[in-house]
């Protein structure tokens, strides 16, 4: 995703496997690393910052594209009809290539041992898959979304005003409440009189109800009790959701008491309205500042420039591409277990457990997730649990298997096309892709030659460049770094006639430019601030 550190010499007869490193790439990465003494000068560091977010957004052709999943060739409805996900590139023409069954390709990510990530913990998996579920959002008909296309914290506020309205609490707040002392959301469930939990009426609507009958069928009654009222339906599936979405819940009821405090004669609406916009440019912020900064060089500085995005030619709407929500799919993260020894939590411990989260503690269970090493991103490293079904009898694809068939509806274009599309040389062999003899031989024979090479495996399949201090692909994290900048930073409250006082509020503007971490937001609300540990490094 960022320009990577100077590639280590080798000897003239070393054979060279694996990616490799252009000219251009070892000459800007030499100088962005030389210029680091530099980087504690604000001015310096918001003119690379703006360097490097100019470089990703300017890697591919910017919004609108011709077509989008509506259809093969450009309508109107393609270039209008932001229910249909976008795309990137047209399906291919011609002969079919070389496609290996269904089943083959989603073998290719079975774990067979855990393969730890260099320097990347649970804490950054558990944010990168609550911070996506809010605008990677696939419907019934996988042609289409339901996402809103921003970054809009939806994940406490809901997807459209009206469930916005049924978390609402008074005086700006969000509802909650408290549990042993500590803030929570409400809960989802309430006991009727024949003792049976059922959905509390003020909520019946937040959810689909198919969703919500698939989600529950799942959920042993016992953790039903524990599930709250949060924005989104799958925001108690892990308790990386249920930490997350708390903690931005105390935030914004931390921020909406201080703007009462300071203007006393606020309405309700208008404390909720301006707390939401501090919260998400604070979300902005980390995503960039400390999220984004992680997947590159530690070395590059990299902060929110507001209006970054004015006179660029990717300053364009925001329209979530079928290629973003796929590539996103990083389950390797996910590790067999989080901890180690008799507290160490297992794949069923992490899945659906508010109460794991209540009787724990918010900062107990983050700092152990923070300590634990997330998987390495790549092939053959996905937990079995999301691999394979339950048992041979079970009908519910997988999610490894449902990934495939989306990638194989998509009709999408080879890994060679999507490198060229993102201006990377095309491979001509699977020794430039991976040093990694057997899954070399895999491809092989699943696909011939590299120019059969699928898209969406070809992302995990390939190796870090030697010397980069990343923890993907190029082509992975290329794409990465275009979608994000031009996806957050186009964000209307970033823009020069919004990004003021008027809009947040002097103290709002305040807040906005103390908060650099996710690990702010938890030292903030929690009760005790001396044992947060929250960091994507492990």
């Amino acid at each position: 995703m960022f320009a990577p550190t100077p590639m280590f010499l080798r000897r003239p007869d070393a054979p060279q496997r694996g990616p490799r490193l252009s000219r251009q790439a070892r000459i800007q990465s030499t100088v962005l690393k030389r210029m680091e003494p530099l980087y504690r000068y604000p001015k310096v560091r918001r003119f690379v910052s703006r360097l490097v977010i100019d470089k990703y957004g300017k890697a591919t052709s910017p919004r609108p594209r011709p077509l989008s999943m509506a259809g093969d060739y450009t309508t109107w409805r393609s270039l209008t009809d932001r229910t249909f996900s976008g795309r990137h590139l047209p399906p291919p023409t011609g002969e079919s290539p070389r496609r290996p069954p269904e089943a083959e390709v989603a073998a290719l990510f079975r774990r067979e041992q855990m393969l730890p990530a260099d320097d990347t913990s649970v804490a950054f998996g558990f944010f990168a898959q609550w911070f996506t579920d809010s605008f990677l959002r696939t419907s019934k008909d996988s042609r289409k979304t339901s996402s809103n296309h921003e970054i809009d914290l939806c994940q406490i506020y809901g997807l459209t005003e009206e469930k916005t309205a049924m978390l609402r609490g008074e005086n700006g707040r969000l509802a909650s409440q408290l549990i042993g002392g500590e803030e929570y959301p409400l809960y989802l469930h309430r006991e009727n009189a024949a003792g049976d939990l059922e959905v509390d009426p003020r909520f019946a609507n937040l959810h689909p109800a198919d969703t919500m009958a698939a989600i529950l069928g799942r959920v042993p009654n016992e953790r039903r009790r524990q599930m709250f009222a949060v924005g989104l339906e799958y925001g108690n599936s892990t308790i990386g959701h249920v930490m997350l979405n708390t903690m931005f819940l105390r935030e914004h009821n931390r921020v909406a008491a201080i703007l009462e405090a300071k203007h006393p004669k606020w309405g309700s609406d208008a404390l909720f309205e301006t707390t939401r916009n501090v919260l998400i440019v604070e979300l902005l912020k980390i995503v960039i500042e400390d999220y984004i900064k992680h997947i590159g060089p530690k070395y590059l500085p990299l902060e929110l420039v507001p209006f970054v995005a004015e006179k660029r030619n990717w300053n364009r709407p925001n329209w979530i591409a079928v290629e973003f929500n796929l590539l996103y799919r990083w389950h390797s993260l996910v590790p067999d277990t989080i901890g180690d020894g008799d507290d160490a939590l297992e794949h069923e411990d992490f899945l659906d457990n508010n109460q794991l989260v209540i009787d724990s503690g918010i900062e107990a269970l983050m700092a152990q997730c923070s300590r634990t090493r997330a998987g390495r991103i790549g092939l053959q490293n996905t937990p079995t649990f999301l691999v394979d079904r339950d048992g041979p009898a079970d009908p519910i694809p997988s999610v490894m298997e449902r990934t495939v068939s989306l990638m194989r509806k998509a009709k999408l274009a080879s890994y060679n096309d999507y490198r060229v599309q993102f201006g990377l040389e095309r491979l001509t062999s699977y020794d430039q892709l991976t040093s990694d003899d057997k899954l070399i031989a895999r491809l092989e024979s699943l696909y011939g030659g590299i120019e059969n090479l699928e898209w969406y495996v070809g992302l995990f399949a390939e190796d870090p460049p030697p010397g980069m201090d990343l923890m993907m692909g190029e082509l992975l994290g290329t794409m990465v770094g275009y979608d994000a900048f031009t996806q957050a930073l186009t964000n209307p409250l970033l823009a020069r006639n919004v990004y003021n006082e008027a809009t947040f509020s002097k103290t709002g503007m305040q807040i906005i430019a103390e908060t650099r971490s996710l690990e702010q937001i938890f030292v903030r609300n929690s009760t005790r601030p001396q044992d947060v540990v929250v960091d994507f490094s492990c």
